[in-house]
């Protein structure tokens, strides 16, 4: 690798372990307290803040339900995390971080894990294919996202040198995607860079009319 191949790829490293020294147990959240319930719930509400802090001029980002009107038992299921849009319709209840969103003005769902097990990911696989189809088209079927915090399953690395990230990479997976943002409580940098670019997808596509 040449010099400059090399501090490219440590800026990289670097930039990575700057987006995720939020979620690192090392960080001074653990100093005060150590209940997985209070440490989960601060990482999935960062999660939250780095999605708006991407996609919030624009969009809104919350938890809840997405609607349809073909919903006739109305036992929709509990979104972690919902990407919508305003302007094309507005909640049909808002409050806070909350809101049951028309399926119209949804643009991504993201559900979230804290850890990542066998078991977990195959869970969240299932899920993501039944979030699919809460979405209004096919093209927008990409813009289903599982995020796995903190995976403990350094085995199956969700991208590698034999299948790395590449610029077509929501389009080229049969299930819908995962990524991590640490593995074994550190960054994964090819997670990252895929969940910055998934939202960099989901901000530039534009509904047809």
């Amino acid at each position: 690798m040449s010099g400059a191949w090399k501090r490219w790829d440590e800026y990289w490293d670097l930039y990575a372990r700057a987006f995720a020294q939020p979620l690192q147990a090392s960080g001074l959240l653990s100093a005060f307290v150590t209940n997985p319930c209070v440490t989960g719930a601060y990482a999935e509400a960062w999660l939250r803040s780095m999605v708006g802090s991407m996609l919030g001029l624009r969009f809104r980002i919350s938890t809840g339900a997405v609607i349809h009107a073909n919903d006739s038992t109305r036992d929709v299921p509990q979104c972690d995390l919902i990407v919508w849009d305003p302007s094309e319709m507005p909640a049909i209840f808002e409050s806070s971080e909350f809101a049951l969103v028309p399926i119209f003005a949804t643009r991504a769902i993201i559900e979230i894990k804290r850890t990542g097990t066998r078991a977990e990911r195959q869970k969240l696989t299932e899920q993501l294919k039944a979030r699919q189809n809460l979405l209004r088209t096919v093209s927008q079927m990409d813009f289903v996202l599982g995020v796995i915090l903190n995976d403990k399953d350094d085995s199956q690395p969700l991208f590698d040198d034999e299948h790395p990230p590449t610029e077509n990479w929501l389009q080229e997976r049969l299930d819908p995607p995962v990524i991590r943002i640490l593995c074994d409580n550190q960054p994964d940098r090819n997670g990252i860079m895929a969940f910055i670019y998934f939202l960099a997808q989901v901000a530039s596509w534009q509904p047809a009319r």
